[in-house]
C-alpha cells in the first residue's frame, strides 16, 4: 500500500496545501503549511511528492467581452508642447554644508577620548577647549537654522515672481499652440476643398469643350464667345502686336509722315528762303513736318470714323467722312505738287543763271522762244507718289484701328449675352471657385496677439530679474555659512590632532628622554 500524499491524512480527509518549503543543511526537511493554519514537518525524506494538479479544471468565470471605449473628441492639448514645470525649491538644496549634528557628534566623540589622556594638565586644557568648541558648534547650529530660515524666505519671495513668469510663459505658449493648430487644421481643410474644386472645374470645363487650363470665368466666357463668333463667320483676328508684318507697316506709316513732311519743308525753304538763311530753313522744315503730320492724322481719323459711323449712333453718315478724306488728300497733293513744281522752276532758273555767268552758254539767241518748262518731271511724280502712299497708309491705319474696336465690341457684347443667358453659370462658378478658395487660404493667419512680442520680452526680463535676485541672495547667505562651516571643520580637525597627540605622546630619544 502506497504512502498517503502530503495533503491527505490517513483517514482520507483532504486538507488544502498552502506552501511547501525545504530546510536543513542538505534540504532534506520538508515543511508543509496548510490553509487552515496547521503545519507539519517531515524529515529525512529522499523524495518530495508535490500535490498533483486537479483532474478536473476549475470552471472558468465567464469573461465579459471587452467593449472598446467610445471615440473621444480630439483634444489638441494632449499634443501641445509645454514648458518644463520647475520643481519646488527647498533651502537644503542651496546649503552645501554639513549639518550641526555631524559636528556635534564629532565633538562628542573627541570629548569622550579625553578620559584616556594621562596628563592631567593636558586633559584639563583639552576639556576647556572642548567646551569652547561646543559653544562654537552651538553657534554654528544657530547660524545654520538662521540661514535655512533666510533661504526659505528668499525662495518664497522670489518664487512668486518666478512662478508667475513661468505661468505667463505657459499661457502665451498655450495661446500660440492653439492658434497654430487651429490655423493648420483650417489650412488642411482649405487645401482639401481646393483639390475638390479643381477636380470639379476640370470636369465642368471638359463637358463645356474649352481648354482645361482655364482659370477664370472671364476667360471661359471669352472662349465661348470666340467659338460662337467663329462659327457665325466673325472670327476675331490676333492683335497687331503679334504680327511682324503689322509692326513693319505701322513703322512705315509713322516714318512716311515725317519723311513727306521733310520734303515739304525743303520745298517751302526753296520757295521762301532763296538766300538759305539758317533760321528760315529751320522754320520751313518745321512747318513742312507739321503740315504733313496734321493732314495725315486727319486722313487716319476720318477713315476711323467712316468705319465706325455705320454701327455707332450719334455719328454722321459714312459718306461725309469719305468726302472729307478725299478733300484732305486732294489738298495735300495740290499743296505738295505746287511746292515741288515751284521749287523745280526756281532751281532750274538758278542753274541757268549760274551757267550764263560762267560763260558756258555761248549763243542765247539759239534758245527757243516761249515759256520754259522744267524737264525734271520725275522728281514731281516721285514726290506725289510718296504723298499718296503716306495718305494711303494713314487711311489703312484708321480702318484697322476701327476694325479692332468693332471686333472688341462684338466680343464684349457676345460675352455679356452669354453671362445674361445663365446657361454657363455653373461652369463659370466652378471655374472661379478655385481662385476664391486659394485667396481664402492665403488669408489664413493665426489670430495675432498684438502684445505678444512685447509681452514675451517683458516677461523674459521679469523672469531674469527674479532669478538673478534669487541667485544673488542665495549666494550671499550660503557663502557666509560655507565659510563658517569650513572654519569650524578646520578647528575640529586641529582639536582632534591635539587630542591624538595628548593620548599618544612621542617618546624622546637619547639623554633627553631619560632625563625627561
Amino acid at each position: 500500500m502506497s504512502d498517503p500524499r502530503p495533503d491527505q491524512t490517513v483517514d482520507g480527509e483532504v486538507r488544502p496545501l498552502s506552501r511547501v518549503t525545504l530546510s536543513g543543511p542538505d534540504l532534506s526537511t520538508v515543511n508543509l503549511e496548510f490553509e487552515d493554519g496547521a503545519r507539519e514537518r517531515r524529515g529525512d525524506t529522499q523524495q518530495v511528492i508535490m500535490p498533483p494538479f486537479p483532474e478536473e479544471p476549475p470552471v472558468e468565470a465567464e469573461v465579459a467581452p471587452v467593449v472598446p471605449p467610445a471615440d473621444e473628441p480630439f483634444d489638441p492639448a494632449r499634443y501641445e508642447a509645454a514648458l518644463p514645470v520647475p520643481d519646488p525649491l527647498a533651502a537644503e538644496a542651496f546649503m552645501p554644508v554639513l549639518t550641526p549634528a555631524h559636528f556635534g557628534e564629532l565633538l562628542g566623540d573627541l570629548s569622550g577620548e579625553l578620559q584616556l589622556v594621562r596628563d592631567e594638565a593636558a586633559r584639563a586644557a583639552l576639556t576647556s577647549r572642548s567646551r569652547l568648541l561646543r559653544l562654537n558648534v552651538e553657534q554654528y547650529r544657530v547660524n545654520f537654522e538662521l540661514a535655512r530660515t533666510t533661504l526659505n524666505r528668499v525662495l518664497a519671495e522670489t518664487g512668486v515672481g518666478v512662478r508667475t513668469s513661468w505661468a505667463r510663459q505657459q499661457e502665451h505658449l498655450n495661446f500660440m499652440n492653439a492658434a497654430s493648430s487651429g490655423v493648420e487644421r483650417a489650412y488642411e481643410q482649405a487645401t482639401e476643398a481646393i483639390e475638390q474644386a479643381r477636380a470639379a472645374r476640370f470636369e465642368a470645363l471638359a463637358q463645356a469643350g474649352v481648354r482645361p487650363d482655364t482659370v477664370t470665368a472671364e476667360d471661359f466666357y471669352t472662349q465661348q464667345a470666340l467659338s460662337q463668333l467663329a462659327a457665325e463667320g466673325h472670327a476675331v483676328r490676333p492683335p497687331e502686336q503679334k504680327s511682324g508684318s503689322k509692326r513693319v507697316f505701322n513703322a512705315f506709316a509713322v516714318f512716311s509722315k515725317f519723311f513727306v513732311g521733310l520734303i515739304s519743308g525743303v520745298s517751302i525753304n526753296l520757295l521762301f528762303n532763296p538766300e538759305s538763311r539758317l533760321y528760315l530753313t529751320l522754320i520751313a522744315l518745321t512747318a513742312g513736318v507739321m503740315f504733313s503730320v496734321l493732314l495725315l492724322w486727319l486722313v487716319d481719323e476720318l477713315s476711323y470714323r467712316a468705319k465706325l459711323a455705320a454701327s455707332t449712333p450719334g455719328m454722321s453718315r459714312p459718306a461725309n467722312y469719305v468726302l472729307g478724306i478725299v478733300a484732305v488728300t486732294l489738298l495735300y497733293l495740290g499743296v505738295e505738287g505746287f511746292l515741288n513744281w515751284d521749287g523745280i522752276l526756281r532751281t532750274t532758273q538758278e542753274i541757268a543763271a549760274n551757267a550764263a555767268q560762267q560763260g558756258q552758254l555761248t549763243d542765247l539767241s539759239a534758245a527757243p522762244d516761249g515759256p520754259t518748262t522744267p524737264e525734271h518731271w520725275s522728281l514731281l511724280v516721285f514726290t506725289l507718289a510718296l504723298v499718296g502712299m503716306a495718305a494711303g497708309a494713314a487711311l489703312i491705319q484708321g480702318r484697322e484701328r476701327a476694325r479692332g474696336v468693332l471686333e472688341r465690341e462684338r466680343l464684349t457684347a457676345r460675352v455679356s449675352a452669354l453671362k445674361a443667358g445663365g446657361t454657363w453659370h455653373e461652369v463659370a462658378r466652378a471655374t472661379d471657385l478655385v481662385t476664391y478658395l486659394e485667396a481664402a487660404r492665403d488669408r489664413l493667419a493665426p489670430p495675432r496677439d498684438v502684445t505678444s512680442p512685447d509681452h514675451a520680452r517683458l516677461n523674459e526680463r521679469v523672469l531674469s530679474h527674479w532669478e538673478s535676485e534669487r541667485d544673488g541672495q542665495v549666494q550671499a547667505v550660503t557663502g557666509a555659512l560655507v565659510r563658517e562651516a569650513r572654519a569650524l571643520h578646520e578647528t575640529l580637525e586641529e582639536f582632534a590632532a591635539h587630542v591624538q597627540a595628548a593620548r599618544f605622546p612621542q617618546r624622546r630619544a637619547g639623554w633627553r628622554g631619560l632625563l625627561g
